[in-house]
């Protein structure tokens, strides 16, 4: 039988070239805030280029309990929103919760 021993929230989304300048270093100096809240395990942004030129990026946020990442999900922290709020234009963005197992 398999044990969950933690929790990911995972966004992916599409960001064009030109804002990703402004989002991929939000994201980053973001960690520093999220390491000192309970609970917190990770954080990892990844990207690659599309055809088109803009960036598609997927950003994995990693909790100990599912109760952790319900309250990240509802916080000024969630992924989703951060990128919204620099205005660059992402599309095709969503986030989902997963269970890591041992």
């Amino acid at each position: 039988m398999a044990y969950g021993h933690s929790y990911s929230y995972v966004t992916t989304a599409s960001v064009p070239r030109k804002g990703w300048a402004i989002v991929q270093p939000l994201l980053e100096a973001r960690k520093s805030v999220l390491q000192d809240l309970p609970g917190f395990v990770g954080c990892d942004v990844i990207a690659r280029t599309l055809e088109n030129g803009d960036l598609l990026c997927q950003v994995r946020v990693s909790w100990l309990y599912a109760e952790q990442v319900e309250e990240f999900a509802k916080s000024v922290w969630e992924t989703e929103y951060m990128i919204n709020a620099t205005h660059t234009g992402p599309y095709d963005m969503r986030s989902e919760m997963f269970e890591h197992f041992t």
